[in-house]
């Protein structure tokens, strides 16, 4: 009786330590999925934040400013003259384009014409 006890107690203990390094486990790799997952987010971010500051370099550039104040200001340098299109021209030019395109249909549209003409 007492031999059938000790067997009962050492297998709960075991049993015990068991389940103990099994969660242990578990835990550590949860701890590493959420190591790659930060890994991978710090990767993204290094990345975004080196396409920002090449882009941070391309604005501030002499060119683009020189640009920007071409395109949106109508600014130009000496010497040069600015030529302002009338916006009644530009529709007729546009106009006259835009007749000449084909129309194009969604495609459930152009499906539905196909069997049902």
């Amino acid at each position: 009786m007492r031999r059938k006890t000790v067997i009962v107690l050492i297998i709960i203990i075991l049993s015990a330590i068991f389940y103990y390094l099994i969660s242990q486990i578990v835990g550590a790799l949860k701890s590493s999925d959420r190591l790659s997952q930060a890994a991978d987010q710090v990767y993204q971010l290094e990345a975004k934040n080196r396409q920002l500051k090449e882009e941070l370099k391309k604005i501030q550039s002499p060119e683009y400013i020189e640009e920007q104040l071409r395109d949106k200001l109508g600014l130009s340098k000496k010497g040069e003259t600015v030529v302002v299109i009338p916006e009644k021209k530009i529709k007729e030019v546009l106009g006259a384009s835009e007749s000449s395109q084909e129309v194009r249909l969604p495609n459930w549209l152009g499906w539905l014409r196909v069997f049902f003409r």
